[in-house]
């Protein structure tokens, strides 16, 4: 049992040295990150089997590695401990991924639509944002349904080909007085940002949807097959081997994107809000390089326990986040698991300017 607990102590480790180690220098941490909610577990577990045999040296080693490592593992077990504050000038923005608003499915538009009016953000930043030409709601009833809500609008569109157009879209109550395309290398993926004046106060909303990871469909069917005895070894080590290999990849490409992302934040004087979908977890270098000294609205102001946002094939993973600079009052955050038509929940937070 000790040599288990050095085991999972070091993939702890490992895992939380994601946020340091960039995925170009050193891929390892890669892996481990993403199972950073098994590792705390685990070493909770640890904790409770030496105090059950009475081992407290062991005891108080892993405890003490927790509670110092704990500023980083909040973010991906939220544990917070949010006050009330005043209801005046409060401001709800909300972040989805919709997957082209599901324009597949025949009535994918009309469900999200209905979730984002009765959602009534103040500012709503939207990543595959886009319209199909051969099915689905057209380019004209997006745009119409949008504008009878929001007066102003900041759309850029990175994908525009013979079956549709597709990008990122930030809608606002309030003026948008400056928009701009954040430049990074990225063949599919984009960033952008918006300063937008609420009350006199000017914020900059950068809305994001970083590199993916490229997995298909069989790929993220990948957590099932380990849990079927019927799959062959040699299959299963292939396809984790892929998977991995793909991984790796996807992290190195954010890995300048966050900086991009990072040094448009770092070069405002407007309190910052960076959004959306990063396709990483909390404590990966791209969180982090973009985090710095953010907040994350979901550890600030969400439910207690492990939270995702991605919902496909039993991965899940927290890659969609909010993050805010600390000129920011954070009074609530939800995922709302209720909204399954894209594979993406949605994340709102209320919050207001200190």
């Amino acid at each position: 049992m000790l040599a288990i607990t050095i085991v999972i102590l070091f993939c702890y480790c490992l895992g939380l040295s994601a946020q340091w180690i960039s995925p170009e220098t050193f891929g390892l941490p890669t892996y481990f990150v993403m199972l950073m909610p098994l590792w705390i577990i685990l070493m909770v577990c640890c904790i409770i089997f030496w105090l059950i045999f009475k081992k407290w040296g062991y005891t108080l080693i892993i405890t003490a590695i927790m509670a110092i490592t704990f500023v980083q593992w909040r973010n991906v077990v939220s544990v917070n401990f949010t006050t009330t504050i005043p209801q005046k000038d409060k401001i709800k923005i909300l972040t989805f991924n919709t997957h082209i608003f599901n324009n597949q499915n025949d009535n994918g538009f009309e469900k999200i639509a209905k979730f984002i009016k009765e959602c009534d953000a103040d500012i709503v930043c939207l990543q595959e944002f886009g319209h199909y030409h051969r099915y689905g709601a057209s380019k004209q009833e997006i745009l119409k349904f949008f504008d009878s809500i929001y007066p102003y609008r900041h759309i850029w569109f990175k994908n525009q080909n013979k079956w549709g157009e597709n990008g990122l879209a930030t809608f606002s109550r309030y003026p948008i007085v400056k928009k701009k395309k954040i430049e990074y290398q990225s063949a599919d993926n984009i960033s952008i940002y918006s300063d937008i004046i609420i009350e006199g106060d000017t914020i900059r909303v950068i809305n994001n949807h970083l590199e993916s990871n490229k997995l298909n469909k069989e790929d993220r069917q990948f957590a099932e097959k380990l849990i079927d005895e019927n799959n062959n070894r040699q299959e299963i080590v292939d396809a984790g081997l892929k998977i991995g290999s793909r991984l790796v990849t996807g992290a190195k490409n954010r890995v300048q994107q966050a900086k991009a992302v990072r040094q448009t934040i770092d070069e405002t004087n407007y309190p910052a809000i960076a959004l959306g979908d990063f396709n990483d977890v909390p404590l990966s270098y791209t969180y982090s390089t973009i985090k710095k000294n953010m907040q994350d609205a979901y550890s600030q102001a969400g439910n207690w326990g492990y939270h995702w946002t991605y919902n496909k094939s039993i991965m899940f993973f927290p890659i969609d986040h909010i993050l805010t600079s600390k000129e920011f009052n954070i009074t609530d955050c939800t995922i709302h698991r209720e909204m399954k038509i894209s594979d993406h929940y949605p994340v709102s937070c209320v919050l207001q300017i200190k």
